[in-house]
């Protein structure tokens, strides 16, 4: 199915930065601080708020754990494809119990937010000025470390090329590099009759279900906002000037068998190099293998907690 693809064609990519520091999570010099697990009780009492914010007409939900804090910056958490808020419950309470101010939000379509009208097609231009209105009406002024799981890379993105001074680090956990999908459009084979099901949905996923808001809640036009996001990667170098990043990269998974070795290559090989430039992105660049599926948030939180805490202390 297309949304399996989908899936599938949101995941981050393999092997070491080329120009920036790339290690294993297994490298004794990562941040550990969250090695010891914080006491439940302790977490039970960490405050969290929820509430709908205005921002012009919609509204968004947001919800956030622990208290501002002075001098540091508030930690924003952007969700992946299709995913509430959430989906960072397995470790957002935990972060917010060692004194910190964690907040996130569920996107135009998702969760508890308002949904976009049904004529809408929305791209990565729309889903920035959702996130700088929300800013505003929040009185939120503090500067900003974004956490972005999978597609949530793109509006980071966007927020970062259009606000760089409010962005004082950046965590992209198997986050989507803008450049994958194009260049899988580009390496799929000619159609033919007889061909695999495996390449027809592969086909369907990158010519149909990426150029249709009509498959997707938030009435997004996904290959445009990758195309919108390519283009600021290529805009600005590096994106994320002196500001650290750690990428954060899950295990590389396998094409469908019914797709040709060669397409695999190009996906893997596509996947690799977009990891890379997106640690590229800052003078301060690490990029961490981590031994978990896609959702490293919740199948590994405390490595994700450690890479936020590496970022906070830079």
């Amino acid at each position: 199915m297309a949304v399996r693809r989908a899936v599938m064609s949101l995941l981050a990519a393999v092997a070491l930065v080329t120009g920036c520091s790339g290690r294993d999570e297994s490298d004794p010099t990562r941040a550990a601080s969250s090695a010891n697990p914080t006491d439940e009780a302790f977490v039970a009492a960490v405050p969290e708020t929820e509430e709908d914010v205005d921002i012009g007409g919609p509204k968004l939900h947001v919800r956030c754990w622990g208290e501002p804090v002075v001098n540091e910056p508030l930690v924003l958490l952007l969700a992946g494809f299709n995913l509430s808020s959430a989906t960072w419950d397995a470790m957002a309470p935990d972060l917010a119990a060692e004194g910190h101010h964690v907040c996130t939000y569920d996107r135009l379509g998702i969760g508890l937010s308002d949904r976009p009208a049904a004529e809408e097609r929305r791209t990565l231009t729309d889903q920035v000025a959702d996130l700088q209105a929300l800013l505003e009406e929040t009185d939120e002024t503090a500067p900003l470390v974004l956490v972005a799981h999978s597609a949530g890379s793109l509006p980071l993105i966007g927020l970062a090329d259009a606000a760089p001074d409010r962005v004082a680090g950046v965590v992209l956990v198997d986050g989507l590099s803008p450049r994958v999908n194009k260049t899988l459009r580009a390496a799929l084979p000619p159609r033919r009759s007889g061909e695999s099901a495996d390449v027809a949905e592969e086909r369907e996923f990158l010519n149909g279900f990426l150029f249709d808001p009509n498959q997707n809640s938030e009435r997004l036009v996904l290959a445009d906002q990758e195309a919108q996001a390519a283009s600021l990667l290529d805009h600005r170098e590096p994106l994320f000037g002196d500001a650290p990043v750690v990428v954060l990269q899950a295990r590389v998974p396998s094409m469908p068998p019914g797709l040709p070795q060669s397409y695999a290559r190009v996906f893997e090989n596509a996947v690799k190099a977009g990891q890379e430039e997106l640690a590229a992105e800052s003078t301060r660049g690490t990029l961490i293998q981590v031994n978990s599926g896609h959702h490293i948030h919740e199948e590994r939180p405390e490595v994700v907690i450690d890479a936020i805490l590496s970022v906070l202390a830079r």
